[in-house]
């Protein structure tokens, strides 16, 4: 089902700017028992994101209840799925005169792998595409043709899922998921300086391993070379939650014990 400001169609004009130019953003939230999981920080980060693309006029209350009508209508586990885009412009780049944002939010079948690979962990391969260089790094905004390649990438080898670096050979996520790794008791993730993707599940494990006994948590600038030399290597998102590697290339990774513990924590929905 889908729902263009507040009103269910699937029709959106083809002036839009998130057709034209990829001038929006969006986020992908799970819903479980008609309910979606961490709805308000969903909220905030699509608010955040817009604020930095000059995105105004946008209707949150109207949004805040299409998402409930959604979660209403959604059947057993679902993927919501939320877009906003800067509106209806012209042919050039220019956005003056854009004041009416499209806001589309729909509900897409859960990937039901994902339980599969909590338990029985995936691999991961290396790849020679790379990520640019972007002001708006961190941002899920609506250009993703980097993500696009990375899957026509994959579909060529035999792993789950592809590490990516970005243009300075920095390791700085997976094709759809943030990429954490352990060494010791020290626990590393990409610092996203100029590429890639802060998820919402990436601050929760964040959060929860400032918890988590000795354990300490930094953000770095590595290349690849560091995850063959860790402990354990997971990966997270908001929909697969907390997934343990076990190998990347051929490098096996035979201890998950922290992504076990970040697991209970984390992987109940």
């Amino acid at each position: 089902m889908h729902w263009v400001n507040g009103q269910l169609s699937t029709e959106i004009a083809v002036s839009d700017r998130g057709l034209q130019f990829g001038d929006g953003c969006f986020t992908t939230g799970h819903v479980y028992s008609k309910v979606l999981l961490d709805r308000d920080a969903h909220l905030l980060r699509l608010q955040d994101t817009c604020q930095r693309l000059a995105i105004a006029d946008v209707d949150w209350p109207l949004l805040a209840h299409t998402l409930d009508l959604a979660c209403q209508q959604a059947q057993g586990e679902q993927v919501l799925k939320v877009i906003i885009t800067r509106g209806q412009g012209g042919r050039g780049y220019s956005p003056q005169g854009c004041t009416a944002p499209t806001v589309i939010v729909s509900l897409h079948p859960f990937p039901s792998y994902y339980r599969q690979w909590q338990q029985q962990g995936i691999s991961l391969a290396t790849t020679s595409i790379q990520l640019g260089a972007s002001p708006l790094a961190g941002l899920k905004h609506l250009n993703r043709l980097e993500q696009v390649l990375l899957k026509q990438g994959l579909a060529d080898t035999t792993a789950d899922d592809l590490v990516v670096s970005d243009m300075f050979g920095h390791v700085v996520e997976t094709s759809a998921a943030n990429i954490f790794w352990r060494s010791g008791p020290v626990v590393y993730t990409p610092a996203l300086q100029y590429a890639g993707v802060a998820g919402l599940m990436r601050d929760k494990v964040m959060a929860v391993l400032e918890g988590v006994g000795d354990v300490q948590c930094h953000t770095v600038s590595t290349d690849e070379t560091a995850l063959y030399q860790a402990d354990e290597v997971f990966i997270c998102n908001t929909l697969m939650k907390v997934v343990p590697v076990t190998a990347i290339n051929n490098t096996p990774f035979n201890t998950h014990t922290l992504t076990r513990v970040l697991q209970q924590r984390l992987n109940a929905c």
